[in-house]
């Protein structure tokens, strides 16, 4: 049999009309096309999360600067710590090396997963260092209050 010659297979080269492959948004039912769908969809509510939250630190921020009371510093700070807990358990993974019975001695890896998570987390931070330094202040003005009155 050479190359060129035809095959008389049933169905190879020809496409039916109910294959899978020819109906509209081919693999829409398929596991892996399930599982993109959801990545995406968990990617830009991420995104679109950290963004509201980026927005409501600068708000919060400003508010902060023009009156800088009590219920504006926790707010800045509740803000601040939702964010770094969504930033960091985005961003970074945590991986455990060692640890054998002859050697117990473990070692911790922490691996940057997204980088721009990150980046976007450092400048946040820069952009309002003013802020957190008045309320770590605050807070250690309250922390001495305490003491006085104990």
């Amino acid at each position: 049999m050479r190359i060129r010659d035809a095959v008389a297979t049933p169905g190879i080269g020809k496409q039916s009309r109910n294959s899978p492959a020819m109906k509209s948004g081919a693999g829409a039912t398929s596991p892996f096309a399930a599982e993109l769908t959801n990545q995406q969809s968990e990617m830009s509510s991420y995104e679109q999360e950290v963004e509201n939250l980026r927005h409501e630190i600068g708000m919060v921020g400003d508010k902060l600067a023009d009156e800088p009371t009590l219920p504006n510093f926790k707010k800045f700070r509740d803000l601040l710590s939702q964010l770094a807990k969504r930033i960091s358990n985005e961003a970074y993974r945590l991986e455990k090396i060692g640890g054998t019975p002859q050697n117990p001695r473990t070692f911790e890896i922490i691996t940057i997963i997204n980088a721009e998570a990150d980046k976007l987390y450092n400048l946040i931070v820069q952009d309002h260092r003013d802020n957190m330094a008045i309320t770590a202040k605050v807070i250690g003005i309250k922390g001495l209050v305490v003491d006085l009155i104990t």
